[in-house]
């Protein structure tokens, strides 16, 4: 179970400059392992920021739907621009997959996606001020296990 500290994101972050995201396919194990690591390279606790279950999907919102017209322009430019990322992240957050993201120091997102990396991280990416980096290798399969009812 994640560390009870680390902010699990309820509201919309319209906003991803400054952080790396990365995708987990087992957050029982993965998210204590790289929440753990990070926390311990420096990070800090407010600065770690975790989706999951269908609270993530919402919080998430890829296409900006459930949190009005300036949060739907502003996905729609971001989709636009990070290539079907935001979309592939929430896949997986439907899919049972945690997202963790976390706000980075000019420098340090490739230290952050090594962490991210050695814990099976993937579709790992840092979103710059006007630029965007794939940090890993997209993942090539869909996530095919659906959020329990």
């Amino acid at each position: 179970m994640p560390d009870p500290d680390i902010i699990t994101s309820q509201e919309f972050q319209g906003d991803l400059t400054g952080h790396v995201f990365g995708i987990v396919d087992e957050p029982q194990t993965d998210v204590p392992a790289i929440t753990g690591e990070l926390l311990a390279a420096g990070v800090p606790i407010d600065g770690i920021h975790m989706y999951c279950c269908r609270s993530g999907v919402e919080a998430f919102d890829a296409e900006g739907t459930r949190h009005g017209l300036r949060a739907r322009i502003n996905r729609v430019i971001q989709n636009l621009v990070y290539e079907d990322q935001l979309v592939t992240i929430e896949r997986n957050l439907t899919a049972g997959n945690a997202v963790i993201g976390v706000d980075v120091e000019d420098g340090s997102a490739d230290r952050i996606a090594d962490i991210f990396r050695r814990h099976g991280g993937h579709d790992i990416v840092h979103y710059g001020r006007f630029s965007w980096e794939r940090l890993s290798a997209r993942t090539r399969h869909a996530p095919t296990r659906p959020l329990p009812t």
